[in-house]
């Protein structure tokens, strides 16, 4: 059974969800460039740079896994109440696409049930932290990203 962590911290940590396990190397490319802080102020070495804490779910149970079986499993309701809320800002994963490329990407997808703007991709290296870091104070919105 497909089953994945839901949250209700102030300021989650990332979430990750890998989907292909063809080539483990390049799943530890991806988790070389997440490793990479963002840097928001090339200025201040000290506190101008940013990386998340991350949540990675790395069971090949979601093997080939689309973003409409990861948001199923992030809103599946709770005791046969009406679909619940995650409390993850966005989720990245890293599917087959993400895997294949010169530089690792990510497939970025909202939970909100309300978010009109299709999943896209976005490169695996600072922009994760760049954008959960965003979403996840409502400093801005996830088809921004995407623009």
């Amino acid at each position: 059974m497909r089953v994945l962590p839901k949250t209700d911290a102030d300021y989650p940590p990332l979430l990750l969800v890998r989907t292909d396990y063809r080539d483990d190397d390049a799943w530890q490319r991806v988790l070389a460039a997440l490793d990479k802080p963002w840097v928001f102020d090339e200025d201040d070495e000290d506190n101008g740079r940013s990386k998340e804490d991350i949540v990675r779910v790395d069971d090949p149970v979601w093997a080939d896994a689309t973003p409409a079986d990861v948001l199923a499993a992030l809103t599946a309701p709770e005791d046969g109440e009406a679909p619940a809320e995650c409390g993850w800002p966005v989720v990245f994963l890293a599917d087959r696409a993400s895997m294949r490329g010169a530089e690792p990407t990510l497939l970025a997808v909202s939970p909100d049930p309300e978010e009109e703007t299709e999943p896209y991709r976005i490169p695996a290296l600072e922009t994760p932290h760049e954008m959960h870091c965003n979403l996840a104070i409502a400093n801005m919105d996830f088809d921004e990203f995407g623009e």
